[in-house]
């Protein structure tokens, strides 16, 4: 969009088995007064869950199926191009997606396979997946806990290497990226970072040398030391909400200096202050976004504003920040099933 406003992109399920089922992605402009303009939607295939956008520009969505599948777009105004062909992941149910510094390699978490995978990114050359690596654990919640799951993968660029969230084994997988091209370091080369047991880590940002993760199953808020290799501690993300059996969603830090959860037990949005010192977290607000299911969560460049997917209700709530802490819900966006916001940059 022009002039100082923010472009998403929104990824959604088009399967209908949380909200109305969606027909593609749509482009989400903000302006800096908080006005939204939603448009049309672009097909790309089935289930694009989750999208990310390269250093080059160029749009990586993930396809959240049995037989999961990466695809590569040019953004064009409000539609998108193909930049290279469907490739499939060769793993079950890809819910992530980030790219390397350079944005010459993509790499999917697939939760129900197990699997990180690396797609190289060609013009006009199917994404498939030419190197992966592959995990195995299990944790004490034996309903949700029975295999490795992996939830996301964060580029931590200081040390070269990926983040992994590994909700299924309580476990941050490290995947080295010095191999490249020719292979994937996993946990043999780096051990994994240990979390408590139950946790459940769904996503994390990186701060400096630290991670905040967002746990899932027990409702908590890691610290982790990224060069120690440990998490530190773990903080309630809010004992007043009664669990739902829903857990913690996304996670975002503010230049502010709040970090933002979604929390799906109470359908709202949390903000955390960090204390870089102490290593610390203490909530600071909490906002019910008017929504069911908070799926995903971003914030405007100027940091105005938080948008949060809330897939279950079909809806999109527009959240005013204040230094990086949530106030109040100013709008509501009306679009099916929304599950990713992807940030232009």
């Amino acid at each position: 969009m022009s002039g100082d406003g923010t472009r998403f992109w929104v990824g959604a399920s088009t399967v209908g088995a949380l909200g109305s089922p969606a027909r593609g992605i749509r482009p989400l402009d903000v302006a800096t007064d908080g006005t939204t303009t939603l448009g049309d939607p672009v097909e790309v295939g089935e289930n694009p869950m989750f999208l990310a956008v390269s250093p080059s520009g160029v749009l990586g969505i993930v396809h959240e199926l049995t037989a999961g599948l990466v695809s590569t777009w040019t953004i064009d105004g409000d539609t998108v191009r193909p930049f290279g062909g469907v490739g499939g992941t060769g793993s079950a149910d890809p819910c992530h997606i980030a790219f390397d510094a350079s944005g010459a390699w993509a790499f999917a978490a697939n939760y129900s396979g197990g699997r990180v995978t690396a797609h190289r990114m060609v013009p006009d050359a199917a994404a498939d997946a030419e190197l992966f690596t592959e995990f195995s654990g299990t944790g004490p919640d034996t309903s949700r806990q029975e295999s490795s799951h992996p939830h996301q993968v964060v580029l931590d660029e200081a040390r070269a290497r990926l983040l992994v969230p590994d909700l299924g084994s309580d476990r941050i997988r490290i995947v080295g990226l010095d191999g490249l091209p020719g292979a994937l370091h996993g946990a043999d080369e780096t051990p994994d970072i240990v979390m408590h047991a139950g946790a459940g880590p769904r996503h994390l940002v990186v701060l400096g040398d630290v991670a905040i993760v967002a746990n899932e199953l027990d409702r908590t808020a890691s610290v982790v030391d990224l060069v120690e290799g440990r998490e530190l501690a773990s903080f309630p993300v809010d004992e007043r909400v009664a669990p739902r059996g829903l857990g913690l969603s996304a996670i975002r830090a503010t230049r502010a200096g709040t970090v933002l959860v979604g929390d799906r037990d109470a359908d709202a949005l949390v903000a955390l202050r960090f204390d870089a010192d102490a290593r610390t977290l203490e909530r600071v607000a909490s906002v019910p976004t008017g929504g069911r299911h908070p799926r995903d969560l971003h914030v405007t460049r100027d940091e105005r504003f938080a948008l949060v997917a809330d897939q279950a209700s079909d809806s999109i709530a527009v959240v005013e920040l204040e230094a990086g802490v949530p106030t109040r819900v100013v709008s509501t966006i009306a679009t099916p099933a929304p599950g990713c916001l992807a940030r232009l940059p």
